[in-house]
Formats: C-alpha cells, sequence, structure tokens
C-alpha cells in the first residue's frame, strides 16, 4: 500500500533538481517520445522550457491576458483625486497657485487592502483527455486575475499544486512558483501553468521517482489539493470557454478578495 505523500517545495530551483533526476520506475512515461498530448517536447526539451522559460508559449499567454485583462481592468474602480474647499490634505501646487479648491479628497476612501498578499492555489491536474488549448488558456486565466490583484495593491503568491489519487492512496505536490515579493516572469509562469509539459513530463518524473507511477494505475486521477489558499484554481473546465466566461471567473475571484468594481459588467 502507497499510502499518502506530500512533498512541498520552497522554490523551482528546489523542486527541478529534483524532478530532473533519474528514476528506477519500471513506468516512465515522463521519457516517452514527443506527441501533441506532451505539448510536442521531448524530455531534454522540457527541462530546457523549464529552465529558461517558454518564450512561444509566453506570447500566447499575454495574447490570452491581455484580452482578459483589457475588460477586467475597467471594472476595478479607480481612485482619481479631487479639489476641494476643506479637507486633510494640501496639495501644495495648487495652494500656491492662490486656487481655492487646494484640498485633496476621495470620492471612494482608499482601500485597507494594499499589500496584502493573497495565496493562489493553482491545481494543474488534468484528465488525459485534455487538450493543450484547455491547459493554456486556464494558465493565461491565472495571470490575467495576477495582473488585476497587483494593479488593486495585493501581493501574489502562487502555489503550482498536483494532486493525484488511486483508491484510498494519494500524492501530492506543492512547488511556489512566485513569491509575494516577485514581480511576475510570464515566461516561467507560461512553462509551468500552461504547458502540459509541466504536468506530463515533469510531474510524471516525480511520480516515477516516488514509486507512484508503478503502483497507482495511469499515474492516478486528478484530485484536489490539501492546501487551498486564498484562491483555489481547480479543474476549472473540460473545454476552452469563451472570453465572456474567463471574465466572470476573474471578476468573482476579484469580488472575493474585497476588490471594489464597478457594476458594469
Amino acid at each position: 500500500m502507497f499510502g499518502n505523500r506530500y512533498l512541498q517545495f520552497g522554490n523551482l530551483q528546489d523542486f527541478w533538481d529534483f524532478s530532473f533526476r533519474e528514476s528506477i520506475s519500471y513506468k516512465k512515461d515522463s521519457r516517452k517520445p514527443a506527441s501533441e498530448w506532451y505539448g510536442g517536447v521531448t524530455w531534454e526539451q522540457t527541462k530546457k522550457l523549464a529552465t529558461s522559460g517558454w518564450w512561444e508559449g509566453m506570447e500566447k499567454v499575454r495574447s490570452i491576458t491581455a484580452e482578459l485583462s483589457e475588460v477586467v481592468a475597467t471594472k476595478i474602480v479607480r481612485y482619481d483625486p479631487e479639489y476641494c474647499f476643506a479637507g486633510n490634505v494640501v496639495d501644495v501646487g495648487m495652494f500656491l497657485s492662490n486656487s481655492p479648491e487646494y484640498f485633496l479628497t476621495k470620492q471612494i476612501a482608499e482601500q485597507e487592502i494594499k499589500g496584502k498578499i493573497v495565496t493562489i492555489v493553482c491545481n494543474i491536474s488534468v484528465s488525459a483527455a485534455i487538450n493543450s488549448d484547455v491547459i493554456i488558456q486556464k494558465g493565461a486565466m491565472v495571470c490575467a486575475l495576477v495582473d488585476a490583484l497587483e494593479m488593486s495593491g495585493y501581493r501574489c503568491e502562487i502555489i503550482l499544486n498536483e494532486t493525484s489519487q488511486y483508491y484510498e492512496s494519494k500524492l501530492e505536490v506543492d512547488v511556489c512558483i512566485k513569491k509575494s515579493n516577485q514581480s511576475l516572469n510570464f515566461a516561467e509562469l507560461a512553462f509551468c501553468l500552461a504547458h502540459p509539459a509541466m504536468l506530463r513530463r515533469i510531474m510524471f518524473s516525480v511520480a516515477e521517482l516516488e514509486g507512484w507511477a508503478d503502483f497507482a494505475h495511469a499515474y492516478g486521477r486528478p484530485c484536489s489539493a490539501s492546501q487551498k489558499g486564498d484562491i483555489y484554481v481547480d479543474e476549472i473546465f473540460s473545454l476552452k470557454v469563451r472570453n465572456a466566461e474567463a471574465i466572470d471567473w476573474i471578476i468573482k475571484q476579484l469580488q472575493n478578495q474585497g476588490v471594489h468594481l464597478k457594476n458594469t459588467y
């Protein structure tokens, strides 16, 4: 009996060092020849993408993220300064210009969430039938959400999760792919969140190293993460969705975190 095993990595380098090793597993799907199911790359090419970033995929992710972010950005309430005759904050420039309205105010009180850390847990477990386009869109949605949250004053930490279950046994892996004090590295995140090889080669390699591949039929089935953070991204869709649905999902996550949004969508 395999039991339950939970591996946690605080950064990508530690994870790469662990997962790139050779195993004694009989089953080694992680090393099979390249095909569309693996994102069209071999094991050696996968390792290069992991450490150097998926630049081609970054453009795909950016194009989807840009479309989503453009709409989402129009929904986030801005705090433009307004001038009035009384208040607590003085605009020195306006005062020296002899303007009677030199006090600054805001219609909406400034949010008290600036600098708050939001932990996003993204479960990349998917069934074998899921194609590359679905995986890429899911990754782009997470990037667009992070963009919107950080635009609103939050700092985001992203945990990549892969959890597989077989009968009563479970193998779970957590990897911190973005710390709250790091800026978005699109080439890196594009590979981790949106490339099929992250699951079907890298995570499969971990399963082989841990003995899971020889224990669980077909590497097990997708399962929910144990730790879900502030925002949990599960196996959301079995097919690609319209942009409107993706935007709805992002808007809902922003509302759940207390981001002020305009009631126009």
